[in-house]
C-alpha cells in the first residue's frame, strides 16, 4: 500500500506530467492525493481486487487492457472468447455486438474493456494491464511502440504514430477512476520505469 506521503507526491508528479511521462504535455490529467495505487505482480490478483470491489458495491470496478490481442467474434453458443490471455490469466474483452453495457451492466464486470469503450467512462475504480505494445526504453530514455505485439486494427503501423497514440491510450486508461487505480505490468522493464518515479510503492 501507498502512504499518504506518497500519494501526495504521486499527485505532483501526475499533475506535472513526471509520473510517467506518458500523459501528453498539452493534456494533463490530475490524480486526486487521496487515490489508491497499486502494481500487481500477476493479473489474476489485480482480477481478485475488481472483483472484491465489485461486492463492495455493484459495478463499481473494471478492468481495461490495451489492444495486445484479437478481439474474436462470439463462438456460436454466444460464449465469448477468452481472448486476453497471459499466463494461467484468461479472459473474454467486452461483446463486440453489445459493447455498449460493458460499463454499465452486470456482465461487464467479468469482461476486459477496451479503450475505445472505457474513455468517456468513470468508475470507483479501474484496473489497467498495461501492454507489452508500449514499452519504456531505458537506453534511449523514451517510451516506444513495439507493433508486433498491438492487435489494434484501427492505427497504421507507423512507430511514431502508433507510439503517441499508445501514450494517449495508456493516458486515457489509466485515468478512469477517481478512488484507485491498479495496474499489472507485461513488461517488466516499463514496470520499474514507473516504480522508479513512485519508490514507496512496493
Amino acid at each position: 500500500m501507498i502512504t499518504n506521503e506518497a500519494l501526495e507526491k504521486l499527485s505532483r508528479q501526475y499533475q506535472t506530467g513526471i509520473f510517467p511521462n506518458i500523459i501528453r504535455e498539452t493534456e494533463l490529467t490530475e490524480f486526486d492525493a487521496k487515490m489508491e495505487f497499486r502494481i500487481f505482480n500477476n493479473p489474476s490478483s489485480m482480477m481478485n481486487e475488481v472483483r472484491e470491489r465489485n461486492r463492495e458495491k455493484r459495478n463499481s470496478a473494471r478492468i481495461t487492457a490495451g489492444f495486445c490481442w484479437p478481439w474474436s467474434d462470439p463462438n456460436q453458443d454466444g460464449s465469448l472468447v477468452n481472448d486476453v490471455k497471459i499466463g494461467d490469466f484468461e479472459m473474454p474483452w467486452e461483446q463486440k455486438d453489445q459493447f455498449w453495457k460493458w460499463a454499465t451492466d452486470d456482465s461487464g464486470m467479468e469482461q476486459v474493456g477496451t479503450v475505445y469503450t472505457a474513455q468517456g467512462f468513470e468508475f470507483d475504480y479501474i484496473a489497467v494491464i498495461f501492454g507489452n505494445d508500449l514499452v519504456f526504453d531505458q537506453t534511449k530514455n523514451e517510451w516506444c511502440a513495439v507493433p508486433q505485439n498491438s492487435s489494434d486494427t484501427q492505427v497504421k503501423r507507423n512507430n511514431q504514430a502508433l507510439t503517441q497514440h499508445l501514450r494517449n491510450v495508456y493516458r486515457v486508461l489509466l485515468s478512469r477512476a477517481h478512488k484507485g487505480v491498479y495496474v499489472y505490468f507485461m513488461d517488466k522493464g516499463t514496470e520499474s520505469y514507473f516504480r522508479s518515479h513512485l519508490p514507496e510503492i512496493k
